[in-house]
């Protein structure tokens, strides 16, 4: 007869050749293998992975392209940070400055002929004596820009905002000012023959000895229009 201590250690054993008593069963082969993706979400992923590094590139190139912008004629500066630049006199005949931040830039008798500002930002830059003829300013900002004495012939300000700027004694001979802003300009003693003012602002502009004759005033605020 068996002791009951080794009868009772007995029934404690694991039975031979199976898994022990609590421990988990092992996982099948089957369940360990990852699938396989789908071809289709194959595609679309390595899409967006594509579109991802195309952005980054050209993102860089962009930041590039304004880091290394090197003003001259005809230099591509479009979108170019050039706040406080001091451009003094120099040759930018036909720069491209579309975009570009040149608030507070100096740009004094500086040759900026057929230079275009397209949706530039130039607040408080200075464009004193400068050459602008046939320059584009369209829809660019220019609050508080002194134009003192420049010559600007030609040139287009199409919907700028010259509030509070500073045109005096600058000719400005057949120059396009349709729905620009120049509210508290100063154009005393400016020259705008043949210029067309159609639905631009001049509230509380000073106008002292300012030259407007053959202008086109229609649908202008605030115009001598019985100058």
């Amino acid at each position: 007869m068996k002791h009951p201590q080794s009868a009772r250690f007995a029934l404690r054993q694991p039975p031979q050749g199976g898994a022990a008593s609590g421990l988990a069963e092992p996982v099948p082969r089957r369940l360990l293998a990852w699938p396989a993706p789908r071809p289709s979400v194959h595609r679309a992923f390595q899409a967006l992975l594509g579109g991802i590094a195309l952005a980054a590139s050209l993102g860089a190139a962009a930041q590039t392209t304004a880091a290394t912008c090197t003003p001259g004629p005809r230099a591509q500066c479009a979108g170019a940070d050039l706040r406080f630049a001091n451009l003094v006199g120099k040759d930018l005949q036909g720069a491209n400055f579309r975009g570009a931040n040149l608030d507070r830039a100096d740009l004094r008798a500086a040759n900026l002929v057929g230079a275009d500002f397209t949706d530039a930002s130039a607040l408080a830059a200075q464009f004193g004596k400068a050459y602008l003829a046939q320059a584009r300013f369209v829809r660019a900002r220019l609050v508080g820009a002194d134009f003192e004495s420049a010559r600007m012939s030609k040139s287009d300000f199409m919907q700028a905002d010259l509030s509070a700027a500073n045109l005096s004694g600058a000719w400005s001979i057949g120059t396009r000012y349709e729905g620009a802003r120049l509210d508290s300009a100063d154009v005393q003693e400016t020259k705008f023959s043949t210029s067309t003012f159609r639905n631009a602002s001049m509230r509380g502009t000073k106008l002292r000895f300012a030259v407007f004759s053959d202008v086109d005033f229609e649908g202008c605020t605030g115009c001598p229009v019985d100058w």
